[in-house]
Parts: C-alpha cells; sequence; structure tokens
C-alpha cells in the first residue's frame, strides 16, 4: 500500500472482487486486512459495500461461478463483520440494477434525505417532460428516461454540457446554484438547474408543459434544492 494517507477520513469503503479470477482473492483479502488494520490504526470506522462483481455467465462457467461464489463468502465476509458492512452481488449487464445501487449507496448515509429521493421518483411520473436528477459528473440519481442510466451516468455530450454550465456558475454567476436554458427553432426546450455546486437536474420539453405538469415541476426543483441544502448541511456536521 504505497499512499496510505489517501484512505483517511473515508465515509464509505467499496471494496470489489473479481468473480472470475479466483487466483487473486487471497492477495485481495491481504490488501483489504491491510485496509482495515490502517483504520483500526486511525481509529476509524467506514461503512463498506462489498462488491462481489461479473456475476454473469458472459464467457465463464455457470458452475465455475457458483463456486467461486461460495469461496468468495467463506473467505471475506467474516473480515468485516465487526463493520457496517454489507455485500452484493453486481455485474455490468445489469446496469439499471447498478445504478440503484450506486445511487442508494450515495444516501446511505444521509437517511433524513431518502424521502427526497423517493418523493422525486413519484413526482416525475406525473411531470410531461423527460427530468434527469443527476450530481453534477453525470451520476443518475432518479429520472423518467428509459435507458439514461446506462453506463451509471449521462451520456457524454450531457456531461459536458453540464461541466461546461457548472464552470459559468462558479467564475462568471460566482453563486451556489444557478439556471441554464437553451431551445431550438422547433420549440424544444433544455434547461439544466444547478444546487449548490452538486446536484443537477436536467429538464427536457417540447413546447409549453400544461400547468399541472409546470407546478409539478416547480415543486420537484424546490425538492431538489432543499436536497441539497441536506446534503451540505450533512457534509458540514
Amino acid at each position: 500500500m504505497e499512499k496510505p494517507e489517501i484512505f483517511r477520513g473515508t465515509d464509505i469503503l467499496i471494496p470489489i472482487v473479481d468473480l472470475h479470477d479466483p487466483s487473486n482473492f487471497e492477495q485481495a483479502k491481504e490488501y483489504f486486512t491491510d485496509l482495515l488494520n490502517l483504520y483500526r490504526k486511525n481509529n476509524e470506522k467506514p461503512k463498506i459495500f462489498l462488491f462481489m462483481h461479473k456475476y454473469d455467465v458472459e464467457d465463464y462457467q455457470k458452475e465455475l461461478l457458483d463456486t467461486n461464489v461460495k469461496r468468495a463468502k467463506e473467505i471475506f465476509l467474516d473480515m468485516f463483520k465487526d463493520y457496517d458492512f454489507d455485500f452484493m452481488l453486481t455485474s455490468i449487464y445489469e446496469q439499471d440494477k447498478l445504478a440503484k445501487v450506486f445511487r442508494d449507496i450515495l444516501i446511505s448515509q444521509y437517511s433524513e434525505l431518502k424521502s427526497h429521493v423517493e418523493k422525486a421518483e413519484k413526482q416525475l411520473d406525473d411531470i410531461k417532460a423527460k427530468v434527469i436528477i443527476a450530481d453534477i459528473s453525470g451520476n443518475v440519481i432518479v429520472h423518467n428516461v428509459q435507458g439514461v442510466s446506462s453506463g451509471l451516468t449521462l451520456r457524454g455530450d450531457l456531461r459536458d454540457f453540464i461541466n461546461a454550465c457548472n464552470t459559468v456558475r462558479e467564475n462568471i454567476f460566482m453563486s451556489d446554484s444557478a439556471k441554464f436554458s437553451g431551445r431550438n427553432d422547433d420549440g424544444k426546450d433544455i434547461e439544466l438547474h444547478i444546487f449548490k455546486y452538486i446536484i443537477s437536474v436536467l429538464v427536457m420539453k417540447s413546447g409549453v408543459l400544461d400547468r399541472d405538469s409546470q407546478d409539478r415541476l416547480n415543486m420537484l426543483l424546490n425538492d431538489m434544492k432543499l436536497f441539497a441544502d441536506l446534503i451540505i448541511s450533512a457534509h458540514s456536521d
């Protein structure tokens, strides 16, 4: 472990085990043990989510995979028993599920924020526009657009748009939050709301929204502003 200092102050640790590579299980165990020793030395106790990754049979035999899962559980589960610990079987071929896992991990430290995300999910169903709520790096938290969570992040052009607007917010507006919008000749609109430099809300619509949808969208945006305020408050505490 060349730079142990980078692990100081960790709130959430996500160790990853490659289920297709059982020959490295023991080496991984040694590495994780060194990490835990470091946390004990510094009197730190992060929440731990162990990913048993590549739980799929793409170019891999089902019988071997089942054997590797059993062995991985025998090797790794006991070593984290003294921590706030959970494990999950993950695969890149189940991206929607994996996206939800990351979303849940993101808000797991802030139990009071869960209601905001759950409320947002319900609100999105009744808004007649495409809405994507992400962090400013483009990692999707919740949305109402089919397939948008592919790869766990927004596509590159939308990430670039968020990044450019965030640079303007920081260097020109010099504010914590800002709104950006654009419209083409066909009446298609895109809005980007950045709240407290951590949460972004993309709204894509064709024409003017009906009053009910606009009211619900305004309510959602207000909730996301409160969401961002609570995250900042939680980190400050």
